[in-house]
């Protein structure tokens, strides 16, 4: 799905503005780096995120503001996160293997395959992380984290940086690959390196 898409499903239908972009980039780097540290606060971000898309969409639906759907849609996911842990954790996972497998079909397959690997991905991710649940913490939020790093920088400098930045993973996809998964393995390692196989925290 494209930033432009994305920002649409959002209510933004002139882009995202530069300071939503920062503030993306910061709760990216939270989830790098820190995912499986701040495990509780990450869920209730996800589940704020699901349910502002799943708002925007009955928004759009019965025809009323899709800022109204984004908050109320937001704020009930967000409310439900902790007692529904487990199903976070199962969306969690299942969006960024999703995400992974269906973007990997799209780049090195076709352009109009991706949600042919998005749907069994997030099958995929969602059951596996029943069975691993730390390690499919670490690896999603890892991988989220990259991309809203990414993503939320190029909106951020887009305003002074245009257009190279903006189009400098169509032009130079394999460099922006390359990139991403430098990025994704700090994430990784940083949060193995102080979330142990020891770590008392968990998911309940």
């Amino acid at each position: 799905m494209s930033a432009a898409r994305i920002d649409r499903v959002f209510g933004f239908e002139h882009g995202l503005p530069p300071v939503y972009g920062a503030i993306t980039a910061i709760v990216g780097l939270a989830f790098l780096l820190l995912g499986w540290r701040l495990h509780r606060v990450t869920l209730v971000v996800t589940g704020f995120l699901i349910g502002a898309f799943v708002g925007s969409l009955i928004a759009r639906w019965i025809q009323v503001d899709k800022a109204w759907g984004v908050f109320t849609g937001g704020t009930a996911f967000a409310l439900l996160a902790e007692p529904l842990s487990r199903l976070m954790v199962f969306l969690l996972a299942g969006l960024a293997c999703g995400i992974a497998l269906g973007e990997g079909l799209r780049l090195f397959v076709s352009s109009k395959i991706f949600l042919w690997g998005f749907f069994p991905g997030f099958v995929a991710g969602g059951l596996l992380s029943i069975w691993q649940l730390r390690f499919l913490i670490i690896l999603s939020t890892s991988f989220l984290g990259t991309l809203a790093v990414a993503w939320g920088s190029a909106v951020f400098l887009s305003e002074w940086i245009r257009p190279p930045l903006t189009t400098f993973h169509i032009r130079h996809p394999l460099a922006t690959l390359a990139i991403l998964g430098l990025v994704f393995v700090i994430g990784m390692v940083v949060q193995f390196r102080f979330a142990p196989l020891t770590a008392k925290a968990k998911v309940d």
